[in-house]
């Protein structure tokens, strides 16, 4: 269940208050939570062999130190392999932590475990970072607003989803792909399209994509990027709007047809309908009821 008094934090904003909070999330085999300190603390561990757990700094008044490394506003802490870890965490540190079984991840990943999944700070592109906690702050910010969501097997099975392949967005700069010529890079194209297709019914994500194909995310952006010059979250969100607006002739609310397709951000949601299809998708609603 999500814990009482979650707030959203964002890099840039001190927590609010001088006292240590935690909010947790539970969704089957996942945890998730926002944690923030208010005193510097040291800590030592190991996680179980068949776990990982992945860092976000939401917000920082200090570096702290990871496994002898210095943080910035852009590493992942990476809590995870045979050696454990040691963190030295400032006074106000906001933390986003997600924990999540090993076999949860996609395959290719999985098979670079003994070196990609062992302890350390992962720096982080920009944009994933930023996308990271995005998600974050969506999550919690969406269960505790509507806290039945997380009742619904479908919403469960779409946050599930969306966290694995944020972690995998995480760790996929840290695990290198073998090069592949033209041909094979045009096959990976028509097989995920066609993948993405059949699905015409309900949302797939990009982590669901890679594993079916069997490539990386950053093969399968790679390769859309050189054959089509469109990446292929792009072209996953374009279908994924199709589905809400044909979900908008049969459902009570855009809401419901929203987060049927995984969108949790109605803001911005609704900006990307209207970019897509001229109107706002309470307009595709009222003419569909009219």
């Amino acid at each position: 269940a999500l814990s009482s008094g979650t707030r959203t934090i964002s890099m840039n904003r001190p927590p609010c208050s001088r006292d240590g909070s935690i909010a947790d999330l539970w969704c089957d085999d996942l945890h998730l939570f926002i944690e923030t300190t208010s005193q510097a603390l040291f800590q030592s561990g190991k996680l179980d062999d068949d776990m990982i757990a992945v860092g976000l700094p939401m917000y920082a008044a200090h570096h702290d130190l990871f496994c002898g490394g210095l943080m910035d506003a852009y590493s992942a802490h990476l809590f995870s392999g045979t050696i454990g870890f040691e963190f030295f965490s400032p006074a106000q540190l906001t933390m986003g932590g997600i924990v999540l079984p090993i076999k949860s991840l996609p395959v290719h990943l999985q098979a670079n475990r003994p070196h990609s999944l062992q302890a350390r700070l992962l720096p982080l592109p920009q944009d994933v970072m930023r996308d990271a906690r995005a998600l974050m702050q969506q999550i919690f910010s969406l269960c505790r607003q509507a806290p039945t969501l997380l009742d619904s097997k479908q919403f469960r099975q779409q946050l599930r989803t969306a966290v694995i392949s944020c972690v995998a967005d995480i760790l996929a700069d840290h695990c290198e792909d073998a090069r592949i010529d033209n041909h094979r890079r045009w096959k990976i194209v028509l097989q995920a399209r066609e993948i993405i297709n059949q699905n015409t019914a309900e949302p797939i994500t990009i982590e669901s994509l890679c594993l079916e194909v069997g490539v990386s995310r950053r093969t399968l952006q790679y390769c859309f990027q050189e054959a089509l010059g469109i990446n292929p979250v792009a072209f996953l969100r374009a279908q994924r709007l199709n589905g809400v607006r044909r979900m908008l002739k049969e459902v009570h609310s855009v809401t419901d047809a929203a987060t049927a397709w995984g969108f949790w951000h109605f803001g911005h949601f609704s900006q990307e309908y209207k970019k897509l299809f001229g109107e706002l998708p309470s307009q595709t609603m009222r003419r569909e009821l009219h």
